[in-house]
């Protein structure tokens, strides 16, 4: 990565109140994709609904959780480079305790939503019952952000006592907490590094262990005669990537937003396109090894879920502009190292991966259950995702609002 210069900033700047409209704009989202879903989940085909929400959770949850292993790996390898984005990454983290709760809600849908409850499956069924699937995911979910509060406990503590002074009230009951046995910044700043070496690795670890189960169970099963031991791997992955083009697009936001020109420069908008580059190689990579081994195999439990997609309408143009946009365009565009230094042109690239990966979960799990001819793509689904967004957004606003978006950890004082 490229050698880093950083230039301080006034504290006023980073914690900047964003105009109201947009948070009431992102409200009246939150209400609209609830009651749109609602009413699909209430009315004569509540697949649609169900599967326009499973979708959902899983690409916002996945950017959420992906912010924070992006936190971790910046601390497991000593990169000072994002330092700058680094309080960025972690607020996309705020959406977790929500995305907890969002989980639980599938529960209410799982008839319609998951095949084997309506049609059991014998042989699988000491693996696939409701009971004992929500139970193990639940556990996965919170022991992963069980960990995920704890780092970000420790990344938080050093900064509590300058974010109190600026903060807002109902952030209060936080910093006394964050505050509790405080021994003074240098020994918590020297604390806090000692413990988040010791947190990341086992994060980022139990990071793919938990997406890798959350990807057999709630996308592999839907389609239970398919089984494929690279999908997990391939879906974490997949969500790094687009966690990375979600922070991209986030930096560029804030950068504009807070006016820190000075803070988020180009370098590290230069190592961020470096960043997804690798990941749209990784990614790409990953789909070409589970696809050819299944090729070559031709077994027809393996072979049925390429083929759905791959070939018959109405998914196989979706496919094609996944691959288009996500991998080949992608690889294409980032190969410019101006476009990835000017934050104007990684986000419409940033934009433009958002929007392929989004497809791409929509494909995993839209042709295992929807049985009609029509693409069930249009108004609900959209809506839908723009209630999930608004629900992103507002979480990470509010985390943006209590603590500011320099962390003490970089090392850096702000005299005002």
């Amino acid at each position: 990565m490229s050698a880093t210069e950083f230039h301080p900033v006034p504290i006023s700047a980073l914690t900047r109140p964003l105009p109201r409209w947009i948070i009431t704009g992102l409200g009246l989202l939150v209400l609209v994709g609830a009651g749109t879903f609602l009413l699909g989940a209430s009315g004569r085909n509540p697949l649609r609904a169900w599967q326009a929400y499973l979708v959902n959770f899983l690409f916002w949850s996945g950017i959420g959780q992906a912010g924070l292993v992006f936190a971790s790996i910046q601390e497991m390898t000593g990169a000072r480079w994002g330092h700058p984005i680094r309080r960025i990454a972690e607020a996309m983290a705020a959406f977790l305790p929500i995305s907890f709760l969002l989980f639980l809600a599938l529960f209410f849908g799982r008839g319609t939503i998951f095949p084997w409850v309506r049609n059991p499956i014998p042989q699988k069924q000491a693996w696939l019952n409701v009971p004992f699937l929500f139970t193990r995911d639940a556990v996965a979910l919170l022991l992963l952000g069980g960990l995920s509060v704890l780092f970000l406990y420790f990344t938080l503590r050093p900064d509590a006592q300058a974010a109190e002074a600026v903060g807002p009230r109902w952030a209060w009951p936080l910093y006394v907490l964050l505050r509790r046995g405080w021994r003074g910044r240098t020994a918590e700043l020297d604390r806090s590094r000692r413990t988040l070496a010791i947190l990341s690795p086992i994060l980022a670890i139990l990071y793919c262990l938990g997406l890798t189960l959350i990807a057999f169970d709630l996308v592999m099963s839907l389609d239970p005669g398919w089984s494929s031991t690279l999908f997990g791997a391939s879906f974490f992955i997949g969500n790094l990537y687009v966690g990375l083009a979600c922070l991209a697009l986030l930096a560029a936001a804030a950068r504009r937003l807070f006016r820190l020109e000075a803070l988020i420069t180009s370098a590290q908008f230069h190592d961020l396109g470096k960043l997804l580059f690798a990941f749209c190689m990784l990614s790409g990579d990953f789909f070409w090894s589970q696809f050819l081994v299944v090729w070559y195999g031709n077994l027809p439990e393996e072979t049925g879920f390429i083929l759905v997609r791959a070939r018959q309408l109405p998914w196989a143009p979706i496919s094609w502009i996944v691959l288009l946009v996500c991998f080949l365009g992608a690889f294409l565009v980032l190969l410019s190292r101006r476009l990835k230094e000017h934050p104007a042109g990684l986000s419409a690239v940033a934009t433009c991966i958002l929007l392929g990966m989004w497809l791409e979960r929509f494909l995993l799990v839209v042709p295992s259950v929807w049985r009609g001819s029509s693409l069930p793509l249009g108004l609900p689904e959209l809506l839908i995702t723009g209630g999930f967004a608004g629900l992103f957004l507002l979480a990470l606003l509010a985390f943006g609002r209590a603590f500011p978006f320099l962390p003490a950890v970089t090392g850096f004082e702000n005299p005002s």
